[in-house]
């Protein structure tokens, strides 16, 4: 699945080139690096759901339209859903990394 991160900070994270301190612990980065690379091994919407880990939902009130997968117990990754008509298949575009009890 192609997976697309719109967040400049957050690219940095995944790329591993991020610069100066970070508002995330070492093991949150680590383990939203491994997240992403689950999105893109996934073939489809449906195979992120069997993930039980990964607590795929839909997400409700200001960011209704959006999904989540959890990243750790404190932390998710705030996603959208968006189709490429040409190569007819989901991009997930990564808008966050959020502390889900905030």
């Amino acid at each position: 699945m192609v997976v697309k991160i719109e967040n400049s900070q957050l690219v940095a994270i995944y790329q591993g080139i991020e610069k100066g301190k970070s508002k995330y612990e070492e093991s949150v980065k680590k383990r939203f690096r491994k997240t992403i690379l689950m999105l893109q091994n996934a073939e489809c919407i449906t195979e992120i759901r069997k993930f039980r880990g990964l607590n795929f939902e839909a997400l409700k009130g200001n960011l209704k339209g959006k999904y989540s997968v959890r990243v750790d117990i404190k932390y998710r990754i705030i996603l959208r859903i968006e189709k490429d008509k040409i190569l007819v298949e989901d991009i997930l575009v990564v808008e966050d990394l959020t502390n889900h009890y905030c």
